[in-house]
């Protein structure tokens, strides 16, 4: 293990040793004073809506105008960068020393690297050779383009999927108000499990 990896695990572990000592505390306060948790979830249960931030994901960005009103220029680029990136991967990139440097920063086999890699390649080229053929239409017939468009830009909406998570639920907290006190011991105990751990671990 080099040294940068045990700096971080042992700073993972006094983070959580941190943590331990937070939920120890929080523990003997449900035990000695268990109204002190009614007085603090009036100020922590709040809810937050995520509506708001979700309608910037539902707003419809649309960059079909540009590339019409300058089709000639943008399929040109496009096809620039599709030339470069086929050239490259055909002629200049190293498959060998790519998986060579890969490999000394992983503990996967080398041909399973190398197959993963031949799959990306594969992918990059593929995606290189439809841009060529999307720059072309750009830059001869542009209108062929329209009827491709017009059945892919669909508008997909994240309401009903996030809808879940609007749902406010209270369960546990009734559950942690009837029993406060056993949650305080349950907290005291695995707080005191989880410091004799980490102690160990990091010793």
């Amino acid at each position: 293990m080099s040294i940068t990896d045990t700096v971080l695990l042992r700073t993972l572990l006094l983070f959580l040793m941190v943590g331990s000592v937070a939920g120890l505390l929080a523990g003997v306060a449900l035990i000695l004073r268990p109204e002190w948790l009614r007085y603090v979830g009036k100020f922590t249960n709040r809810w937050v809506s995520t509506r708001h931030l979700n309608k910037g994901l539902e707003r419809a960005i649309h960059v079909d105008v540009w590339f019409y009103r300058y089709s000639k220029l943008s399929g040109i680029l496009m096809m620039a960068g599709a030339i470069f990136i086929i050239y490259f991967f055909i002629t200049s990139f190293d498959k060998l020393g790519t998986v060579a440097s890969l490999f000394k920063n992983s503990r996967f086999p080398p041909a399973l690297l190398g197959g993963l890699l031949d799959g990306l390649v594969l992918i990059i080229l593929v995606g290189g050779v439809l841009a060529l053929i999307v720059g072309l239409f750009l830059i001869f017939r542009p209108s062929l383009l329209r009827g491709f468009e017009q059945r892919a830009n669909h508008t997909a909406s994240l309401r009903r999927a996030l809808k879940p998570l609007e749902i406010p639920r209270s369960n546990v907290d009734e559950y942690v108000f009837r029993h406060v006190q056993l949650v305080g011991v349950l907290l005291v105990l695995g707080s005191v499990y989880t410091l004799v751990g980490l102690a160990a671990w990091l010793n």
